[in-house]
């Protein structure tokens, strides 16, 4: 039909009514439309890619309704199921494509948080070229499946594979963001790229690796992958759609989609609030723009400025007088945000009625719904590696106002690489925000007792969660998400009922109870377990834990001593991390 102009005039006068078949046909439409057709009818969205092909994103619940019922009457039992457009309706213009280009990511990051928008940053995807050129376009989309016989016999082989469909339409305002089955597996190589360096794409980003590395960076254009691989695709996964909605980095995007990646990563801003997001952004910048300035010559500290968090610049404050100084109502910037946290995702922080200070509620997203929480494996298999590689974890539980971050960064200094703050102490979200960014520890949460715990844990930037018994629902849910949940068991029925939850690591609370040999008998029995004993190992008795099977231990009391939290002793606290270290080092 594709190569037949009679059949192809049958074939518009099928999909539509006959009135229409000519302007169909002789408009050429048709032609790309039956292509990508064909690739789509191997999936439940076939006919609505059709009707999107031809007449438009609007029309596909027309074309899907009755291309259901043709299908539930004949052609080989098909049937097609309605589905939502692929893009917005809002397409981004050149000029406003060019702004968003001009700002940062992380201004970019803010402006959809201050909007109330789940974070957009496309996790893992790094620059493959050190000081490569900013990526700016918008997105052309291709998804990956896993291989298996029959979807391989299925895909449209050779120019008609979606993956070269994408490459057709990307150009040096497009970026092609391709969806992987795997961080590590391989979504091309120096001859597919080539199509895209002849055709000047803006960009590729993927959450996948990619293949000849020393080529790739020759072509010219952006490349942000997860890693870089020697292996070989197609045995592993393919191409099965093109410019459907994908996750790429456990972010959602939609073709049309601005793309913007510099040397912090890449961001995707969605073409439905594309003018909202650059219009925050902006402002931001300008604030940013006058702060720097204003410090760099008169040097003191940031605070005197920042962090602005709390709504509306405060009339009378420092930051508003300066930006009237420099000609600016301050009144029309939106509030912004300067800790880690926020660019996590967090947003209408109120505090809880329970432990002052400590336990946030997160409740006021302005009507944010179905908040992505998902990691990658490959953020999920770190955390499991840094427990394994430095085996200790600081605990930190207090009772003491505004002691939190200076006790834990005490530990830090010590030589703790691990390091969990409690929801019972108070400001607990507020040190894991600050200390979310820090290349020099792996931060997480603990005492979290359900899943919105969780949820505010990881709003504020935890890497792992902590409960002190296994409450089923959270493990549940973290493992749903691809969070490593580490939950408080004290019998081996519970430590195995944990791991078959899917908790990866599993908390011997209070390790106390049990002691080295416990651990040595349950360890042997049960060896697929990654045993935590926290609360009880003290400095003589870490090396023994480790010798019995311990996977990683908990401090709690031995690394934090209150009475120098209270008293502001941080050397003290310093001195006693490193001096756990090196027995833990010993084992």
């Amino acid at each position: 039909a594709r190569d037949d102009f009679a059949a192809r005039a049958r074939l518009a006068a099928h999909v539509r009514d006959a009135s229409s078949a000519h302007e169909i046909m002789s408009s050429g439409a048709l032609r790309q439309a039956a292509r990508r057709g064909r690739a789509a009818m191997t999936t439940r969205h076939g006919a609505a890619a059709i009707a999107q092909g031809v007449f438009g994103a609007a029309s596909a619940p027309w074309w899907s309704a009755r291309a259901a019922a043709r299908a539930a009457r004949g052609e080989g039992g098909r049937q097609s199921y309605a589905t939502g457009p692929a893009r917005h309706e809002k397409v981004i213009s050149d000029d406003l494509l060019a702004k968003l280009g001009g700002l940062s990511t992380q201004a970019l990051v803010d402006g959809l948080w201050v909007m109330g928008w789940p974070t957009s940053h496309i996790m893992g995807a790094r620059p493959l070229t050190e000081g490569q050129k900013k990526c700016v376009g918008r997105a052309v989309t291709l998804r990956f499946v896993p291989q298996r016989p029959d979807i391989a016999a299925s895909k449209p082989p050779g120019m008609e594979s979606p993956e070269y469909e994408a490459f057709e339409q990307c150009g040096p305002k497009e970026v092609v963001v391709m969806e992987s089955v795997g961080p590590w597996e391989s979504v091309g190589g120096d001859i597919k790229f080539l199509r895209l360096a002849q055709k000047q794409c803006a960009g590729l980003v993927t959450d996948g690796s990619v293949r000849d590395t020393a080529v790739l960076r020759e072509y010219g254009f952006p490349v942000f992958s997860i890693s870089t691989t020697p292996r070989q695709g197609p045995h592993v996964h393919q191409p099965w759609e093109c410019n459907g909605v994908i996750t790429c980095g456990g972010i959602v995007v939609r073709p049309g989609d601005a793309i913007i990646g510099d040397q912090d990563g890449v961001v995707v801003v969605p073409a439905s609030h594309a003018q909202e997001v650059y219009d925050i952004a902006h402002s931001r910048e300008i604030v940013e723009d006058i702060v720097k300035t204003e410090l760099a010559a008169n040097p003191g500290p940031p605070g005197r400025y920042y962090p602005f968090v709390s709504g509306k610049i405060k009339k009378d404050s420092p930051l508003c007088k300066l930006l009237a100084s420099k000609g600016y109502d301050s009144s029309k910037f939106a509030h912004t945000a300067a800790n880690p946290g926020a660019r996590a995702g967090l947003g209408g922080i109120s505090k809880s009625r329970n432990t002052p200070g400590a336990r946030r509620a997160f409740g006021s997203l302005g009507g944010v719904r179905n908040k992505s929480y998902m990691r990658t494996d490959a953020e999920f298999n770190q955390v499991l590696e840094q427990f394994a590689k430095h085996k200790a974890c600081a605990v930190l539980r207090t009772g003491v106002e505004g002691a939190a971050y200076n006790a834990m960064d005490a530990a830090v200094q010590g030589g703790f690489r691990l390091a969990e703050f409690t929801l019972t102490t108070p400001g607990c979200l507020d040190a894991v925000s600050r200390f979310a960014s820090r290349t020099d520890v792996l931060t997480g949460c603990g005492t979290i007792l359900n899943i919105d715990d969780a949820k505010a844990a990881m709003d504020a930037g935890s890497k792992f969660i902590v409960s002190p018994i296994l409450i089923p629902e959270v493990v549940t849910w973290c493992a749903e998400n691809k969070i490593v949940c580490i939950p408080g068991c004290t019998t081996p029925s519970e430590l195995y009922k944990a791991y078959t939850l899917g908790a990866p690591v599993q908390k011997l609370f209070p390790g106390v109870a049990g002691g080295p040999n416990w651990v040595r008998a349950v360890a042997a029995a049960l060896p697929m377990l990654r045993i935590n004993p926290t609360s009880g190992v003290e400095i003589d008795t870490a090396a023994d834990f480790l010798r019995a099977g311990a996977n990683s231990l908990g401090f709690v009391a031995p690394a934090f001593d209150q009475n120098a939290i209270k008293a502001g002793d941080w050397d003290a606290i310093s001195k006693r991390a490193t001096e756990i270290m090196a027995a833990v080092k010993a084992a």
